[in-house]
């Protein structure tokens, strides 16, 4: 990273990536709380597939919606009602209220990601500059394997010391209100997204904004100037969709999302103590494996993808995952339909636990920060807020179909059969990487515009001006 960024770009960028945080506990959250969950209000496999995958009926709501708060309420007040939000269910949910207000405090929970998950990128990709916006940009991501982390380690160790489900689970609850509040305190105090007020004709606050994170006048006017250049047609947001450009850009940035989820990575996240456990995996290592491995990766990824660029590690993501994956259903053919775990070799076990991680290892250093990052840089400034709000509503689209099924997918189909099916993915994520996704490393987001007005090929978008 250039040394000569002030230190105000780096608070900024932090403090709006607590936002991920808020991502990453929900998600964390189920893995090792659901068996205390589903003892407290007597769920079954169905009924917590169910509870887990409301999450992301909520965050399909809040994306479609977080496009017309981006516009109108700012990305900074968009944030700060998020983490609200998201406060309060939390807190409801703590007094363990009837399953059905549980339910819809879940709903809630995802509603108030479903902006985080739009807006945090967002806000991002518009207030960091260009060299390090993908570094910044990670960071959305590594808070949410941050926040996975902290709540799995949370939840195994209150299962742990508070043996009463009643007494436990309003603890697990309680901690993930401390949490949050930490996003929803640190949103009060950032500044707003200066492409934002340029668009609603606050050029004086804009400079003033550019002051705090850019060196010189020269940065700021150059910066103002770039801005004003993809400012000519901002006005009918759904104007935009008869333009042939954007229907391109919107293609590539909805089936990034697609793939993201459909390499399976929110299966492994929720359901990797229960799949573990179909293979006699127990203990602190199946509980902790994949949130671990998932944090520790992801901080590569703010050096890599600056290093070497988006697209590289998209590649190496989908081909490390693939190959975990098919290592993965070799060992739930190994171990068949042996329903006694006990009796289950060590080979087996062995094979699916480090299949597993290292599938994370691909996820994290790539499709993981990779996706958000690439689909908050690629849309025009007009149509930025639909492209986001359209490519968020599909990731949560296939994330709720997933958590919603995947379970009982394996229960009818043998375990094996979803592994492989997330490899044949891969495989496919491979193939369109290669046809359509961009390079887009230190280019700006006014160039990418350019480009994509031009009518370049949308693997060529990240072209840099010639001199």
């Amino acid at each position: 990273m250039d040394r000569g960024y002030k230190a105000i770009v780096f608070y900024i960028c932090g403090t709006a990536a607590l936002g991920g945080l808020l991502f990453g506990l929900d998600q964390g959250f189920i893995a090792n709380s659901i068996g205390t969950i589903s003892r407290v209000y007597g769920l079954d496999i169905k009924s917590a597939e169910h509870y887990s995958s409301i999450l992301a009926t909520g965050g399909v709501l809040g994306a479609l919606l977080s496009g017309i708060f981006a516009r109108y309420l700012g990305r900074k007040k968009s944030m700060m009602l998020s983490g609200f939000i998201f406060c309060a269910a939390s807190l409801v949910s703590s007094f363990l209220p009837p399953l059905t207000i549980l339910f819809v405090c879940r709903f809630f929970l995802g509603f108030a990601i479903g902006i985080a998950s739009f807006i945090v990128p967002l806000y991002l990709s518009e207030t960091a500059p260009a060299q390090i916006r993908g570094a910044m940009g990670t960071l959305f991501q590594l808070l949410i394997t941050i926040g996975i982390f902290l709540i799995s380690l949370t939840n195994v160790f209150i299962a742990k010391w508070i043996t009463n489900p009643q007494t436990a689970l309003p603890v697990m609850f309680a901690v993930i209100v401390l949490f949050a509040s930490l996003m929803f305190v640190g949103s009060l105090f950032l500044p707003e997204s200066p492409r934002w007020l340029m668009l609603k004709g606050r050029k004086n606050d804009a400079e003033e904004v550019l002051r705090k994170t850019l060196n010189s006048e020269e940065d700021i006017n150059r910066e103002i100037k770039n801005i004003e250049g993809t400012l000519d047609d901002t006005g009918a947001q759904f104007g935009i969709l008869c333009k042939g450009y954007f229907i391109k850009v919107l293609f590539v940035g909805v089936f990034i999302q697609i793939f993201q989820q459909l390499v399976g990575i929110n299966v492994m996240i929720y359901y990797a103590p229960t799949i573990f456990g179909y293979a006699g995996l127990t203990g602190i290592v199946a509980m902790m494996a994949v949130p671990t491995v998932n944090m520790l990766f992801t901080f590569p990824a703010i050096r890599l993808v600056e290093k070497w660029g988006r697209k590289k590690l998209l590649y190496i993501g989908a081909c490390s995952m693939f190959a975990a994956m098919i290592a993965a259903g070799a060992a739930f053919s190994m171990i068949g339909n042996n329903s006694a775990p006990s009796l289950i070799a060590a080979g087996p076990k062995m094979v699916l636990l480090i299949a597993v991680i290292f599938y994370i290892f691909g996820f994290a250093v790539s499709w993981g920060p990779v996706a958000w990052l690439v689909c908050s840089e690629i849309f025009p400034l007009q149509g930025r807020e639909m492209g986001m709000t359209v490519t968020t509503m599909v990731n949560w689209t296939f994330a709720g179909l997933l958590m919603d099924n995947a379970l009982t997918f394996m229960k009818v189909n043998g375990n094996s059969s979803i592994f492989f099916l997330f490899a044949f993915f891969c495989v496919l994520a491979v193939v369109f990487v290669a046809a359509f996704v961009p390079e887009t490393k230190g280019v700006t987001l006014e160039q990418i515009e350019e480009n994509l007005k031009a009518g370049k090929k949308m693997r060529f978008l990240g072209e840099k001006r010639s001199a």
